[in-house]
């Protein structure tokens, strides 16, 4: 398994209209390129997992500091896929399929 250990929650620690802000750094262990922040920090390292060659077979798991079991599991075929929709009128958010960005707003962003 692919461990994604969490960091430090990177946009501040003090909430905001009753909740934090939820976007943490993670990196993945024996991969030093997959590392960022996030505030969905399994789903974008299977994203960079996936394209660096990794294999997309491969368990992926989230682990908070100083944990031997995974928060959250997948492969990194199904992490790669997926992404969270945000909350609309109250709704819990959901998974969705992930797009990519049309690739000149992509370059432009970068």
């Amino acid at each position: 398994m692919i461990r994604i250990e969490l960091g430090a929650e990177v946009d501040g620690p003090e909430p905001t209209a009753g909740r934090r802000h939820g976007i943490f750094e993670y990196a993945a262990v024996g991969y030093p390129t997959v590392r960022g922040h996030s505030r969905q920090p399994l789903l974008d390292a299977c994203r960079q997992i996936k394209r660096m060659g990794g294999d997309t077979r491969q368990l992926v798991g989230l682990f908070w500091p100083a944990s031997s079991t995974p928060s959250l599991t997948c492969t990194v075929e199904a992490g790669a896929a997926l992404t969270v929709s945000e909350r609309k009128n109250g709704n819990a958010p959901r998974f969705r399929q992930f797009e990519e960005f049309p690739t000149k707003i992509r370059e432009a962003a970068e």
